[in-house]
């Protein structure tokens, strides 16, 4: 194989691996405070009450946690988006 081929492909390579781990590096990470603190915080602003009646835990199937405030239920899925499942009229 010639050697310019070699080092085009090489350099080729290279430039995917770094621009895959320069992505995977900028995935979204959710933590358990922070998604709980900013869902009762859009809930508080929403329907003006409290903040300190929401409790989360883990969620299942699509969504990565489940907050509940009052009598709502939010969704929030792993690119940190929101959805209301109940609602009990608040």
């Amino acid at each position: 194989m010639p050697r310019s081929v070699l080092i085009t492909t090489s350099t080729l390579v290279l430039l995917a691996a770094l621009g895959g781990y320069w992505l995977g590096q900028r995935q979204l990470t959710l933590e358990a405070s922070g998604v709980i603190e900013a869902v009762a915080t859009l809930h508080a602003q929403m329907h003006g009450v409290d903040t300190a009646d929401c409790a989360g835990w883990p969620g299942e199937g699509g969504a990565v946690f489940q907050v509940r405030c009052g009598v709502t239920l939010y969704q929030v899925d792993r690119m940190g988006r929101t959805s209301v499942v109940e609602d009990g009229g608040i």
